[in-house]
């Protein structure tokens, strides 16, 4: 196969599994939101980032929700995808994606779900171990506060 194949194939897959501006458009309009005072209105967008019941929670709560959705999407959709990529190229990308997309569909604790879910939830957890410690790392450089950062990083 030719270089440039190589390189478009490589593209388009890349494209296609690394996520996240819709996530961040969410966050954004959750926070702006919250910052006019109107929860109503976080609660309702809530639900588009994470599985979480938005009635239960008040405006702190939504925040945390949203802070740990963007963490956690930050590294499955992004960082965990590009590391596989790296190490696997095309391959790599899509495992890492089919592994994550088959844990977010079966891996519950359910009757339904027993026998299998398990196994995916695991290897979920497996593979996405490698871009969450590199996330938390880029965090910690990107912050403003690197040592709080850290010892958030240790307390979780």
């Amino acid at each position: 196969r030719s270089p440039a194949a190589s390189v478009a194939l490589t593209g388009a897959a890349t494209w296609a599994v690394v996520g996240g501006t819709s996530l961040s458009r969410e966050a954004l309009a959750v926070g702006r939101a919250l910052e006019a005072g109107d929860v109503d209105a976080a609660r309702a967008r809530l639900p588009h980032l994470c599985g979480r019941d938005p009635q239960s929670l008040d405006a702190d709560g939504i925040a945390r929700a949203v802070v740990e959705s963007v963490a956690e999407n930050t590294s499955d959709a992004v960082v965990g995808a590009l590391v596989w990529g790296a190490v696997g190229g095309v391959p790599g990308l899509l495992g890492f994606r089919a592994v994550n997309t088959l844990d977010a569909m079966v891996g519950h604790k359910s009757p339904r779900y027993r026998r299998y879910g398990w196994a995916s939830a695991r290897l979920d957890d497996l593979a996405g171990w490698p871009g969450a410690r590199l996330t938390a790392l880029l965090t910690t450089v990107a912050g403003g506060d690197p040592r709080g950062a850290v010892r958030a990083w240790r307390a979780d």
